[in-house]
């Protein structure tokens, strides 16, 4: 069995994985927007969109779960138990694969009829992208069984090495003219050969382990009952966080889908970096929730050290991104993305304070308790993006419609939070946690840099006073 690395080295490898390929893939954005257009390539941003949103709904929160009960079955030495959860995994995957290849021939034998629902063109891209789903459910089981081990650095180098060849494989094509249908080809097959080398380096993890078809109700049980709790969860933020993108496509046409899902992608992915320095609370906690009893220290330092980092990389990026992006994109093409761009930024100052919640109940397995809270803030952004829409049909009213959702919703969430886990004061649970964020966000709003420079102080003063009180952050943990 492996070592288990530590939080620090997990963190830095789950924010190479994170970062590396968005970057790389940005500095060539405005290269692709030349060559391909900008209604291809707000074809091509909604295009992976559906292959983002099919991999996360059709696997039926199979990934979480995973990493969660092969690190249980770590934590407690039972191979027998991690053996029958690989199993079970290895064969809900295939499963899951095969009919998603079905629907794609399925679309492939309706199309030969002369059938079309979107142009045949992105019927074509379409299908192909659907064949190309069917192998990203591999690369989830192989990556969610590595990070079951904490094999965060084997994760990473293999899904950034895959990422990076496909970029590569998408830049050599449009640099020989081809378009969207060849660069989902040349998807399809790279992520098979990755995968393929992942199934190998995956395997090898797991010790004395054999393939088998032998059945067991209790692992199965445990696997789908989480499972079930987390694709919920998966859902619910697919509607909330996708649902805008499908509006403006729909209302707005695709060359200003192209510059919304940009500036939405790279908040996205921020958004991800910073659910990345703290994702190995899942199986952490998940190891240790049987024998630490103070564990909910993990809770309170994890959240006060991610708040205080996020809200840092937010407003520097605030005071950063104009005469980058300008330079990145060009005056022209930058200007259509501004305003959204400096929504997004207000919209993560309040969004992150749900990514150590969400990690932590599902560690503990308090599935119904996350699951409602999620479904209540995210119910809440969807309302308040279609009225906002209503109301004044443009992509920065969806935005608007958003930010205003969270900043009321999350303090319920933690009001809540604070009565079945932390017992503190329920006013500065529901309070002074979302301050800071808050503070950040009017920064951003308003462009007075004396009035930046107050709210910014202001939110830096509760900061230090409640989130890095000594009751609630301890630096060790973190250094473990």
């Amino acid at each position: 069995m492996q070592k288990t690395p530590g939080n620090i080295k997990n963190s830095s490898w789950n924010l190479a994985n994170i970062l590396l390929y968005p970057v790389a893939f940005l500095a060539l954005t405005p290269f692709f927007i030349d060559r391909l257009g900008e209604s291809d390539f707000g074809v091509w941003m909604l295009v992976n969109s559906y292959v983002y949103i099919a991999v996360h709904i059709v696997s039926f929160g199979m990934g979480n779960s995973i990493t969660a009960h092969v690190a249980e079955a770590i934590g407690k030495k039972n191979d027998k138990s991690l053996f029958n959860y690989i199993n079970i995994s290895t064969r809900t995957i295939a499963a899951i694969s095969f009919f998603t290849v079905i629907a794609g021939v399925i679309g492939y034998v309706i199309s030969n009829y002369g059938i079309v629902f979107f142009g045949e063109s992105l019927d074509k891209i379409l299908i192909v992208a659907t064949l190309v789903i069917s192998v990203k459910f591999w690369e989830l089981l192989y990556q969610s069984m590595l990070k079951g081990y904490e094999r965060y650095d084997l994760a990473s180098v293999y899904n950034i090495i895959s990422k990076l060849l496909v970029l590569a494989a998408q830049l050599a094509l449009v640099l020989r003219g081809f378009g969207l249908l060849e660069i989902f080809v040349s998807n399809f097959i790279l992520n098979l050969i990755m995968a393929i080398v992942q199934a190998i380096v995956s395997y090898k993890q797991v010790k004395g382990y054999k393939f088998s078809f032998v059945r067991s109700k209790l692992e199965r049980s445990n696997l789908f009952h989480f499972g079930l709790w987390t694709w919920l969860q998966t859902i619910i933020s697919v509607l909330a966080y996708q649902l805008d993108r499908f509006v403006v496509a729909i209302f707005l046409g695709p060359a200003i889908t192209g510059y919304y899902i940009l500036a939405s992608t790279i908040i996205n992915h921020m958004h991800m970096a910073f659910g990345a320095v703290v994702s190995w609370l899942l199986p952490k906690i998940s190891r240790k929730k049987e024998s630490d009893s103070n564990i909910k220290l993990y809770f309170t330092s994890l959240r006060s050290f991610l708040t205080g980092f996020s809200l840092l990389v937010i407003l520097l990026t605030y005071l950063l991104y104009r005469p980058v992006f300008t330079l990145w994109l060009g005056a022209e093409k930058f200007d259509k993305m501004n305003d959204f761009f400096r929504l997004f930024l207000v919209f993560e100052a309040f969004l992150l304070l749900t990514i150590v919640p969400l990690f932590y109940l599902n560690a503990v397995k308090m599935l119904k308790f996350i699951t409602s809270l999620e479904l209540m803030y995210k119910s809440g952004v969807i309302i308040g993006l279609l009225v906002a829409f209503a109301i004044v049909p443009t992509g920065n009213s969806i935005i608007v419609g958003q930010i205003i959702a969270l900043a009321v919703l999350i303090p319920v969430e933690y009001f809540l939070i604070n009565k079945r886990i932390l017992f503190d004061s329920p006013l500065k649970e529901s309070v002074l946690t979302i301050f800071p964020s808050a503070m950040i966000a009017l920064t951003i709003l308003f462009s007075q840099w004396y009035l930046g420079m107050a709210f910014t102080l202001a939110g830096a003063v509760v900061f230090k006073v409640y989130f890095l009180d000594a009751k609630r952050f301890n630096l060790k943990l973190l250094l473990e």
